[in-house]
Order: C-alpha cells, then structure tokens, then sequence
C-alpha cells in the first residue's frame, strides 16, 4: 500500500505527523511545510512543487525543506531527510497501529528501501483501522471548522479563495468579499491563521492544501452566491486589465488570470476572454525580453 493512495491520504499524513510534531515541539506544521511533505511523499522534487504552487525553489530547497526535515527528525527522533521520509513515516504508522491491536503485526520494511508498506499478512491486523481513525480526525477537524464559520466574514474568505489558485492580495478578497471594514478584514484572517485554515505567501492569502476538497463541495451548495463572487471576481481581474497595472502584474497574478480565462472560456464568455488576453501576452513578451537581455550580458 503506496503513502499516496487511497488508504494511506493527504489527511493521515498531515494528522499523523502534525500530531507527532506537536507533541515533541509544541508547535504544529506549517500550511507550507504540510504541503512540501505531502508532495514529496507523492514523489515530486522541489521544482515542481515550486512550479506548481507558486514557490521559487530556493525557497522550498533551501529554506523550508531543510527546516521541515529537521523538525521531524526531532520529532521522530532519527535521521529525516528528503529521501528518506516515505520510510520513517511508514514505519511510525505501523508501530501505532502495533501498539493499538492485541496482536502484533510484523513489518518486513524495515530493510526495504523500495517497499512502502509491507504487504498484510495472515492472522495481523491492517493499516486501515489506524488510517480511518486519523481521516475521521481530520474530517471531523475540517467540518467542524466549516460549520462554526459558517455566516461569518471568515467563511466567505475561506470560499473566495477556492477561486485564487496562487493566492489572493488583500485588495482581491476585500472587492470579491465586499468586506469594507478594515478591522473584520484582518480579525477574520487572523482567525483563519490561528485556526491553520489558510496561510500568507507574502501578500497573498492561500488555503490549506487539506482544506480545499471540503471547500470545493461547500461551494457547490449555495450557487446564488457562487454567482455573485464569481462576477465579483471577474470584475476584479476585468478592472485589473483596463487599469496600468496590466503590463507590471507578477507571475502569480498571471497565473490567477490564466485560471479566469479558463473559467470565462467554459462559460461562453468570449468577450471578457478577449479583454484578459493582452495581460498573457504582455507578461509572455516581458519575459522573453527579459530572457534576451539576459543571454546578451
């Protein structure tokens, strides 16, 4: 059974390592750092965790990572690094779940570097009891969550950023919100922070990795306000293209609009396309020109 299957999620991982951090240190995973290990339990190298979440690789390469490994070495209280990690989270999994059964079950993995998870055996109980145990944890952290912030200022936050892929400024969730009044802003971030929900990337506001699946079928029940934020949304990125802003937007931002394009295109919305489009083409020609200054210095 690989980490990144079925039985063995995201959700358990996060729970499980967070718990056993916290519990050495007295401080739980970053949103960040629960995003590095996840990737790289699913095999991915810092490059494409970079790439595909809006990081520099320097970031992730020399900053979180050896900060992440060093905090689950003290946790675990062994040697955690990069290619090892699979392993040792592996094998702490089936120590729980040997201590928690009246029948012991042996791990051959021990001294198999290629092997995930051994196989079950006859007559031993499997991963799965331990493993539902920590997804009930996490679901019932998540919903949770969700229902005591139903109604508020941070609820709708949480849902608004579902639409903001590589995070949110300020400014975005205050037009897309409608939140006017500084104080419920920043009181409600807070409190999405604190509650490990979201995390700030520099200026911008993005969601726990764990939350989005819960987020994405919140979403989808009330679909009047689906409505009103997506326009909202658009209008935002709309005033953002008519504005100056257009030809020094960031690579993140560019990345945002690809995904209202993208979004507008599949709702038949080709003139909204049209006027977006010229911010994907100033920023691929800066680049490019960018690129030639480059390779003539």
């Amino acid at each position: 059974m690989e980490l990144e299957s079925r039985k063995v999620s995201l959700k358990v991982v996060v729970v499980f390592t967070d718990k056993a951090v916290f519990s050495q240190t007295g401080k739980h995973l970053s949103n960040i750092e629960s995003l590095v290990l996840q990737e790289t339990l699913n095999g991915k190298k810092y490059p494409e965790i970079a790439s595909e979440n809006g990081y520099t690789i320097e970031y992730l390469k020399n900053d979180v990572g050896p900060k992440l490994w060093r905090r689950l070495t003290c946790a675990f209280g062994e040697k955690v690094n990069k290619s090892n990690v699979k392993i040792i989270i592996t094998n702490r999994l089936y120590n729980e779940q040997e201590k928690s059964q009246s029948i012991p079950i042996k791990s051959p993995i021990i001294n198999q570097k290629k092997s995930l998870v051994p196989l079950a055996t006859p007559h031993t109980y499997p991963l799965e009891s331990k493993v539902e145990k920590l997804e009930k944890i996490a679901d019932v952290y998540c919903e949770k969550s969700l229902k005591m912030l139903r109604g508020t200022p941070a609820h709708k936050i949480l849902m608004i950023l579902i639409m903001f892929p590589h995070g949110a400024l300020k400014d975005a969730i205050i037009k897309v919100a409608q939140l006017n009044h500084a104080h419920v802003l920043n009181d409600s971030i807070h409190q999405l922070k604190e509650m490990l929900l979201i995390e700030q990337k520099e200026t911008r506001y993005c969601i726990n990795p764990v939350m989005k699946s819960y987020l994405i079928e919140e979403f989808k029940i009330d679909s009047e306000f689906e409505k009103r934020i997506r326009n909202r949304w658009l209008s935002w990125y709309l005033e953002i293209a008519e504005s100056d802003q257009s030809m020094s937007i960031c690579e993140k931002e560019k990345q945002n609009i690809v995904e209202v394009i993208d979004w507008c295109m599949n709702h038949n919305l080709y003139e909204q396309v049209k006027k977006l489009w010229p911010i994907i083409k100033s920023q691929e020609s800066s680049t490019q020109q960018e690129n030639r200054l480059y390779l003539a210095s």
